[in-house]
Formats: structure tokens, sequence, C-alpha cells
């Protein structure tokens, strides 16, 4: 009995462990599952098959990346993609960059497109413009968010888009099921009633677990009429709002694009649209307008964006990333509030310092997440040692993920540095071309770094054995996550 016991034992955990090297994408993900099921029989199992596995991950490739090709397959024919005479207008002002552009023209077919941007700094500044601009809309209003609150901001654009639809104006919202699970039965339901079509991203059931079982939509996008659009790290919550009391100042970033760029944005938008509910979209000039809109005052810049998660065959967001920091060569001043990075990001924010680039890394004092915080502390030693300056902003918490390099290139977008930014979740963001928009980025990071501490190499590498033990259990633990 015992023998039997032990061989069907031996094929659970050969199959498991299978099932851990087909499935897992990750490296350090898939060997911490290894080790877990081998170093707690059946616990291991048990927690691997409860919360390692993603239930959804083939239905989810299988219909998106099916409404992919089908938008891409009109999308590429009947978009103008003015990429090349772009590049050869502005020849000189992109010469250290032509190569990224066709980078992510080769590995998300994104279009290089001249447009105009306003940087969005902190909630209080967010809010106001996209609410103004949402008032203009008079074809349609698209929505893609993660986080979404039943506060005053939140039924501030709840009321909104209700005005807008009781106008006539077609208004489309996609959420994330878990992370806006608290406005299922208010703001949702108020939605519905008002005419405004309103769906999950991705459905989910058991709560307690869906943030680790399911993949997330972590885009915080809006498109208004095909014209003019938003993208960046604040979700719809009074919290990112520094002008509402709630006990916690926020910093983050968002900027607002008018131009073709948002046509880029719809694309992506259409493809989350028709999967996630029964009426799909076909491509149409009215979802992908030709006309160029009226431009304002704000800074022109030639932009690309870049879209990541599982339906895609290599991980952009990543991948981008990495291109990024081998590109720069005087400056790199990064923001982002989960950093867990992989070996590839590792040694190239490593590497870049080590040939004299100006690295900093800017990330809260405190994490909301005593594990990620734990784990991105046990790499700050090999970065400090490389060279990298690394800043712990003390005023509050700071969510923004941005980039600003060399003082010519700009990132704003929603993916933090960590293996589900990476891999599992769905995000998005902007890579902008631009000298003006660059000096106002690097502006703003240097006004953030006056609310910073900067760690001290030698004190740092004085840590006691018991900190590193913790932080080096918790960057295992990371895998996890």
């Amino acid at each position: 009995m015992t023998l039997f016991i032990t061989i069907i034992y031996l094929l659970i955990l050969i199959y498991t462990m299978g099932r851990i090297l087909l499935d897992t994408r990750s490296i350090p993900k898939t060997l911490a599952y290894l080790l877990l099921v081998v170093a707690f029989p059946m616990i291991g199992i048990i927690f691997y098959f409860s919360f390692g596995i993603n239930y959804r991950h083939r239905r989810t490739i299988s219909v998106m990346g099916k409404e992919q090709r089908v938008l891409d397959a009109a999308y590429l024919e009947k978009v103008q993609d003015q990429t090349e005479d772009l590049l050869a207008k502005h020849r000189e002002e992109l010469a250290q960059y032509s190569e990224l552009i066709h980078f992510l023209h080769q590995l998300g077919r994104e279009f290089l497109s001249a447009n105009q941007f306003k940087l969005l700094v902190n909630g209080e500044a967010k809010f106001p413009e996209v609410l103004a601009t949402l008032k203009t809309a008079q074809r349609f209003i698209h929505m893609e968010y993660y986080d979404w609150e039943n506060d005053i901001r939140g039924n501030q654009i709840k009321e909104m888009l209700l005005n807008k639809a009781a106008e006539g104006v077609k208004v489309r919202v996609l959420y994330d099921d878990y992370a806006s699970r608290k406005i299922r039965h208010n703001i949702v339901k108020e939605l519905k009633a008002g005419g405004v079509a309103v769906f999950p991203k991705i459905k989910v059931k058991l709560n307690r677990v869906a943030n680790r079982m399911n993949h997330r939509d972590h885009r915080k996008v809006i498109i208004v009429d095909g014209l003019r659009g938003f993208l960046g790290g604040i979700n719809i919550s009074d919290r990112y709002d520094n002008s509402i009391d709630t006990g916690l100042w926020w910093r983050d970033t968002h900027v607002k694009v008018t131009g073709r760029l948002v046509l880029s944005l719809q694309r992506h938008f259409v493809v989350s649209w028709n999967s996630s509910q029964p009426d799909p979209l076909p491509y149409s000039r009215d979802l992908f307008p030709e006309k160029e809109p009226a431009m304002s005052q704000e800074v022109s810049a030639l932009a690309q964006v870049i879209a990541g998660g599982p339906i895609y065959p290599a991980s952009n967001i990543m991948l981008t990333y990495f291109k990024i920091f081998t590109l720069a060569r005087e400056k790199l001043y990064i923001t982002n509030p989960y950093f867990i990075p992989n070996e590839s990001i590792l040694d190239a924010l490593k590497q870049a310092a080590l040939s004299g680039v100006d690295v900093r890394l800017m990330i809260p004092m405190k994490s909301d997440s005593m594990i990620v915080g734990l784990s991105a502390n046990s790499y700050f030693e090999e970065l400090l040692e490389a060279g990298v300056r690394i800043f712990l902003y003390k005023k509050g918490f700071v969510h923004a993920k941005t980039i600003v390099a060399d003082g010519k290139l700009s990132v704003i977008g929603t993916a933090n540095m960590d293996i589900r930014s990476f891999d599992l979740n769905f995000e998005i963001m902007s890579i902008i071309y631009s000298a003006e928009f660059a000096l106002n980025m690097e502006n703003m990071y240097l006004g953030d770094l006056k609310e910073c501490e900067e760690i001290d190499g030698l004190q740092w590498a004085k840590r006691g054995p018991g900190k590193k033990l913790v932080e080096s259990i918790a960057r295992l633990v990371s895998a996890f996550l």
C-alpha cells in the first residue's frame, strides 16, 4: 500500500513539474515553483494548482489573439504608416533612437506619428483635464481602467459619462474586475442604467485569490472621438488627487495626447473590447478617423506606444525597457513604484552605469507591499556597486512609471518593473521623442529628487546579515507574486 501511494505521488509530482516547465515563462518563477513542490510534498503541489496556474490563460490568449489578428488585418492595411517618412524628415533629431523606432515597429507593429502632448502631474492636474475633454466628445468615449473607486472623482467621471450618453455619444467602458470590484454594485449599475456599455476586461469570481490567478488589466486609457487620449499611471480614485485630503501625498504622472497616436491607443482598446463582450466593433473610419485634430499650444512631438500582455509572443514591455536602457548615453532617470527586475533589466541598468551614464532610480521609501519593498532592497547593493544612484521618495507614495533619457526621450505609461507587468498584466506606455518634452520631464524629476533621500552605498553594504537574509527570502517569494 505504501509503495502504491509513493508511486501515485511520484506520478503527480512529475506531472506537476511538467506543467510548471511548460506553462511558466519566467525562469525565476519556474525555479521557485519547482523548489516549492519538491521541498514541500503535497503542500507545494496544492499551492501550485491553487495559485500558480492561470486557468483562464489559454482562453485569454486564444480569444484576444484572434481579435488582434482580425483587427490588425484591417488596421495595418488602412491606417497610413508614416514611420519611414517621419524618420527621413527628422533624421538628425531621431538619429539616436532610429534603432528603437524600428524595434517597436517590428515588435508591436507600432507606427511613429506626430502629436501634441500635455504633461499632467498628479490627479489634481489630470482629472480637470479629463473632465473638460470628455465634455467635448461628439461621437464616442472609450475608457479602459484598472482601478475605479466609488468616491468623489469616481462619481464625477461617472456623471460626465452619463451626461454624454444622454446626449447620444456612444460610451464604452472596460474595467478590471478585481481592482475595481467595489464599483460593481453601484457605479457599474448606474452606468448601465444610463445607456453606457460597460464590461469587465476579464471576469473573475474568486476575489480573494483572483489577483494571483488571472491576468489583470492594468491599463489606464481614455480615447475621445479617436482624436484625443490619455494614458499613464493615475487610476480613477481620490487618493491620486492631492487637492482632496486622503491622508497621504500621492505622486503620479499622466499625459494627454492629441494626434495620430490616439489611433494606436484605439487599436489596443478595440482588441480588448472585442474580446470582453459579445458585440465586436469592426474597423471603421469612425473609430479610426484620418482627419487631423485641431492642434493646441501643447508640446509637439513624435511618438509611439507599446502594449504588453499575455497575448503577445514576446515580453514587449520588458524588451522595450531593456532597449531604452541600452541606448542611453548620458542620462537615464527612472521612476517606478514596484522594482523587481529580471536579470536582463538588472544587467541593462548596470551596463549603462558602468559605461558612464548617469543612472538614477527613484522608488518609494515605504512600499505599499512589504514583500515588494524588501525584494527591491535585495537588488540595491549590486546596482549601487555598478554606479546606479538610488533615491527613496519620502514625501508620500510615488506611483509614477516614467523614464527620461538623454534629454531627448520620455516614457509615460502603466507598466511597473516586475514580472507581472512584463508577462502577466495588460499594460501600455508611450515613448515620446522630443527634447522639449524631455526637458519638462527632467525638471519634474529633479523637483521630485528634492523630496527624496539618496541611499549611501557604503552604509547600505553594512546592513546586517539578518536584513539581507529577510530581503533574499522576499526576493524568492516575489517570484510567486
